[in-house]
C-alpha cells in the first residue's frame, strides 16, 4: 500500500523498499481508478491488479491511496482453465468425429444393404426385389426406384429372351422344311424337280421375308432412319386396291379421299401393305380400305369381314410374334411381326394404330396420321346440289371412289 501526495510523491508505504509510486493514476478525492501492471518496480513476472482511492486529510490537503494485490492464484486459475478447455475441445472434438461416423455408418446401411442386394440380384440374372425401407425417406425412394429400374431390366430381359427364342422357332421351320423336301429328293428322287423347287422357293423367300421384319424391329430398336417427304396417302392405298384385287378371289371396296401426310413414303407402304395381307389373310368375305381426313389427322380404315380381335387382346396382338390362333397354318397365320412393324412405324410417324371393330362388327385396324394439308393452300373442292363431287377412281371397280378435286 502506498499514500501518495498530489505531486506524486510517496508519503507512506507498506514497503519500506518501494518508495517509487506503484501506478500513474491520480483521481480526484471520492473517486475510484482501477488498472492492471505485468509486475510492479523492483519485480519481474508478476502481475497485480491496483487500486488507487482520491482521499483528503483533516486539513483538506488532497492524497492518492494506491492497494497493490498480486493475481498470482487468478493468473494460475486462467492457465489451468485454458488447459482444461483446450484438452476439453480436444476430447470433445475426438468424440463429436466418432459420433459423426457412427451416424453416417448407420445412415448409410440402408445403402449398403441396398449395394448387397442389387449385387445378389445380379447374381441370380437380375431376378428380385430390393427391401425398401419404411422411413420414407431419399433411401426409400432410391430403393423404389432401384426396383423401378430391376423391374425394367427384368422385363426387356424376359422379351429379349422371347424375341430370341420365337425367332429362332420361325427361323428353324422353313429351314427345316427346306432341309427335308432336299433330302426326301435325294434320297427317294420323289416327285418333279419343279415342285420341290416351288417348294424350297417358298420356304426361301418366306424366311427372307421373316429375316427382313426381325430386322426391321431390330432397327426400330435403335432408331429407324425415315425420309421426310409429302406423301399422298390415297395413291399408297390406291395401289394396295390395285394389287389385292390382282392377287385375292376376295371382292374388294375402296373410299379414298385426297390426303396427304409427311414422312417416309416406303416406311408408309410398308404399313399399308402389312395391313392389307393381314385382312387378305383373316377374311371370309371382303376388304374393305378407306383414307378420310378428320380434321389435323388422316384416318386409313382397313376392314375384313373376320371376326374382330377380341377387346382383351387387341394390345398385345401388336407384341412382336403374337397369334391369335396358334394351331392355324404358316401359310395362313404369317409371321407375327407384321402388326408389330406397324405400330413402331406409325408410332415414328407420330401417329397411332389400333385394332378395333365396324359397325357391322367386323374385324377393322385403324391408322391416324398427322396431315400435312396447309387449308388455306387447298383449293376447295368442286361442289353440287348434293354435296362434294364423287370422282371415280380408275381402278377397276365402280367400288372405289375419291373424294374432292382429283390432282
Amino acid at each position: 500500500m502506498q499514500l501518495v501526495d498530489a505531486g506524486h510523491q510517496v508519503v507512506s508505504t507498506s514497503d519500506p523498499a518501494g518508495n517509487a509510486p506503484l501506478t500513474g493514476l491520480s483521481p480526484a478525492p471520492g473517486h475510484i481508478l482501477t488498472d492492471q501492471v505485468a509486475s510492479l518496480p523492483g519485480e519481474v513476472g508478476e502481475p497485480y491488479a491496483i487500486v488507487a482511492q482520491g482521499v483528503r486529510d483533516r486539513t483538506g490537503t488532497p492524497y492518492v491511496v494506491v492497494v497493490a494485490s498480486p493475481l498470482r492464484v487468478e493468473t494460475k486459475s486462467v492457465r489451468t482453465a485454458t488447459l482444461l478447455l483446450g484438452v476439453g475441445a480436444l476430447l470433445l472434438l475426438l468424440l463429436l468425429v466418432a459420433l459423426i461416423g457412427r451416424i453416417m455408418g448407420r445412415a448409410l446401411e440402408p445403402v449398403e444393404r441396398i449395394r448387397s442386394e442389387v449385387d445378389r440380384i445380379t447374381q441370380v440374372r437380375g431376378r428380385g426385389q430390393i427391401t425398401v425401407p419404411p422411413s420414407g425417406d431419399e433411401i426409400s425412394k432410391l430403393a423404389q426406384t432401384m426396383n423401378q429400374m430391376l423391374g425394367r431390366l427384368d422385363q426387356a430381359d424376359a422379351s429379349t429372351r422371347r424375341f430370341v427364342s420365337d425367332a429362332s422357332h420361325e427361323l428353324r421351320s422353313p429351314l427345316a422344311t427346306i432341309r427335308a423336301a432336299i433330302e426326301v429328293s435325294s434320297a427317294h428322287r420323289l416327285g418333279p424337280d419343279d415342285e420341290r423347287d416351288e417348294l424350297i422357293r417358298s420356304e426361301v423367300l418366306r424366311m427372307q421375308r421373316l429375316v427382313d421384319d426381325l430386322l426391321t424391329l431390330a432397327r426400330a430398336d435403335d432408331g429407324i432412319p425415315m425420309s421426310s417427304e409429302e406423301v399422298d396417302v390415297d395413291d399408297i392405298v390406291d395401289a394396295e386396291v390395285r394389287r389385292l384385287r390382282a392377287t385375292t378371289d376376295a371382292r374388294v371396296r375402296a373410299s379414298i379421299e385426297a390426303a396427304r401426310v409427311v414422312g417416309d413414303r416406303a416406311r408408309l407402304e410398308q404399313v399399308v401393305r402389312n395391313l392389307v395381307d393381314n385382312a387378305a389373310r383373316h377374311t371370309v368375305g371382303e376388304i374393305t380400305l378407306s383414307v378420310s381426313t378428320q380434321g389435323s389427322w388422316v384416318v386409313l380404315c382397313v376392314d375384313n369381314e373376320g371376326a374382330p380381335i377380341p377387346v382383351g387382346q387387341r394390345d398385345a396382338v401388336f407384341e412382336r410374334f403374337t397369334r391369335l390362333q396358334e394351331s392355324r397354318e404358316r401359310d395362313t397365320g404369317g409371321s407375327g411381326l407384321g402388326l408389330a412393324i406397324c405400330r413402331t412405324l406409325v408410332s415414328a410417324h407420330g401417329g397411332t394404330v389400333v385394332a378395333t371393330q365396324t359397325p357391322a362388327g367386323n374385324c377393322r385396324f385403324e391408322v391416324r396420321l398427322p396431315s400435312a394439308d396447309d387449308a388455306a393452300a387447298t383449293p376447295p373442292a368442286a361442289t353440287g346440289p348434293l354435296g362434294p363431287v364423287r370422282a371415280q377412281r380408275a381402278v377397276g371397280s365402280e367400288d372405289s371412289t375419291v373424294t374432292g378435286m382429283s390432282r
